[in-house]
């Protein structure tokens, strides 16, 4: 597999961001929100039938992590789980929110139970969301609202199986260093958890949420070590990648290069927004305490996070508020750098 780090250098005019595209297939499973004053009266049905084992699950969720000091989840999972264990209605897409964060983190889930490691924070903030039963009701109530979910993607499946076996021989590693040296086992640096997450697969797009009351939208620009499929002249398939320095460079020099205002809808040099610029700009330092979680994302640290102004009125209700769009996508001129 060929994997290429992208970097700039700040030196030279031409590199970094040229524009930013409003797109229809954002990389990661982040969902379209509608924030308004009128939330309340938005959703027309809501619902209380889920299973007794999500209920269980987020009642579990909630006394583990008081136990550890409330260490684990995002504020949104933290009152997710309250939601779920006091029997309150949730809507149509809180369910949608709930599937995206179950399918995105059951790979942190099941390695706990592999290890029976019932205190790692991927294992709570799953239960926090429902667990295992809260992701197939989640689904069967989104068929039966006429959405239907594709095959998961099976390069996917098969690095995540390498990163799983990779974490499984570390933590190995680590329990022959402390028989060894007769330590603590619990006193060595976890490198598996260090390596879980660190390398993600993606394409060149990400998410956003949408202040409709605003026209706003605000969503991950760039996600660290997050690998995107490319396909070179040849049409074979390589995966290139942010580093978190390369992140921060790229967001900084498009402040000072001024590119605020160039906006287009997928990709289209020809059709820029007119009125649309960005708002907002922000590198996440603390995923726990980030302004990201108030619209309902959990950012990893070193998440270029975004906030855009649509003054078009047309284009809000054409693409975003009907959902065409649904994610940011950067373009500009990168430097690539063979990293295997």
């Amino acid at each position: 597999m060929r994997i290429v780090k992208l970097d700039i250098n700040p030196e030279i005019d031409l590199a970094g961001v040229d524009a930013v595209a409003l797109v229809e297939k954002p990389a990661i499973e982040e969902d379209f929100m509608f924030f308004s004053k009128y939330e309340e009266d938005e959703f027309a049905e809501t619902y209380t039938d889920y299973p007794k084992g999500a209920v269980e699950a987020a009642k579990m969720g909630i006394k583990r992590n008081e136990e550890l000091g409330n260490k684990c989840g995002t504020q949104v999972g933290k009152v997710r789980a309250q939601q779920l264990a006091q029997g309150k209605p949730i809507s149509l897409d809180t369910v949608r929110r709930m599937r995206a964060f179950l399918i995105r983190q059951k790979g942190n889930y099941d390695l706990a139970i592999e290890r029976k490691d019932y205190e790692a924070c991927g294992y709570i903030s799953y239960l926090l969301w429902g667990g295992p039963s809260a992701l197939s009701w989640a689904e069967k109530v989104l068929r039966a609202s006429g959405e239907t979910f594709g095959e998961e993607d099976p390069t996917k499946t098969i690095i995540e199986g390498i990163v799983k076996l990779e974490m499984s021989k570390i933590q190995d590693l680590k329990k022959m260093v402390a028989e060894a040296f007769e330590l603590d086992i619990a006193g060595l640096p976890d490198y598996a958890n260090e390596l879980s997450g660190s390398i993600e697969i993606s394409e060149a797009s990400y998410g956003f949420a949408a202040i409709e009351d605003k026209q706003m939208v605000v969503g991950p620009a760039m996600i660290p070590n997050k690998l995107i499929l490319r396909k070179d002249e040849n049409d074979s398939e390589y995966y290139v990648y942010f580093t978190e320095d390369s992140i921060r460079k790229i967001a900084y020099k498009m402040m000072a290069d001024k590119v605020l205002d160039k906006v287009n809808i997928e990709h289209d040099g020809n059709r820029f927004i007119d009125g649309a610029h960005l708002v907002e700009s922000w590198i996440v330092e603390d995923p726990e305490k980030d302004k990201a979680n108030l619209y309902g994302f959990s950012p990893k640290k070193g998440t270029w996070m975004t906030m855009y102004k649509i003054n078009d009125k047309d284009i809000w209700t054409e693409y975003i508020k009907s959902g065409k769009v649904k994610g940011f996508s950067i373009e500009g001129f990168f430097e690539e750098q063979l990293v295997k």
